[in-house]
């Protein structure tokens, strides 16, 4: 017998589709797979991943070089009904103040390190195919202004530098209302001369975090 693969699943008299069981099992996936990263701590996370990361400082610490200085931007933007640049950032901005380790880990599968001191985060996360270790601070000045930057008051910039303070990734994340409802346009530069999946890959990382932070903020309110 050939064809495409059916399943017909019944639990007590209901019948659930593949959607079902694949939505029931992401859930499950996020639940495990934050139990495992508060099991393993942050020191245990640096040692598990030492080789990647090493790997990945030897990738990127050339390309701002290779680059001739030249910088490129990823953009994400998103509008969203049901809560408002204040109520969003109120809660956002809580957690990163409190090094809500939880919060931070949890809105991306691919983060694997949120640890905040003196001002400055330290983050493994996915960049491109693997894990990078890198130092966010985040600071005025960041030349960074997309067009009709004018139009969100809320702006926020940072600085990514690797362990050595090569910057690898510069950041700004603008917040405002709009007619239908919050408005976030999310940009990340990293070297012109980084691989193409470094921009194509953060533009879905940042989808994903903030959808889900603007889930949590919105089931906080």
């Amino acid at each position: 017998m050939s064809g495409a693969l059916t399943v017909r699943t019944v639990i007590d008299g209901t019948e659930y589709s593949q959607d079902d069981i694949r939505r029931w099992e992401l859930e499950r996936a996020r639940t495990a797979l934050t139990l495992l990263k508060s099991r393993i701590g942050d020191e245990l996370m640096r040692e598990l991943l030492t080789e990647d990361l090493r790997a990945a400082d030897r990738a990127m610490a050339p390309l701002p070089g290779a680059s001739g200085g030249a910088w490129r931007s990823a953009v994400t933007e998103m509008e969203i009904g049901g809560i408002d640049a204040d109520g969003f950032l109120t809660w956002w901005q809580g957690r990163l103040a409190n090094a809500d380790r939880g919060a931070l880990l949890a809105a991306n599968p691919e983060h694997y390190l949120a640890d905040s001191a003196d001002g400055v985060v330290e983050i493994i996360e996915t960049i491109g195919s693997g894990p990078l270790r890198f130092f966010l601070t985040f600071h005025e000045g960041v030349a960074i202004e997309g067009e009709g930057h004018e139009t969100y008051p809320v702006r926020i910039g940072g600085t990514g530098r690797l362990a050595d303070g090569t910057e690898v990734a510069r950041v700004m994340h603008e917040f405002g209302d709009g007619p239908r409802g919050l408005r976030i346009r999310l940009t990340i530069q990293f070297p012109a001369n980084a691989p193409e999946h470094v921009f194509t890959g953060h533009q879905w990382h940042f989808a994903c975090e903030f959808l889900n932070w603007l889930e949590a903020a919105h089931a906080a309110r």
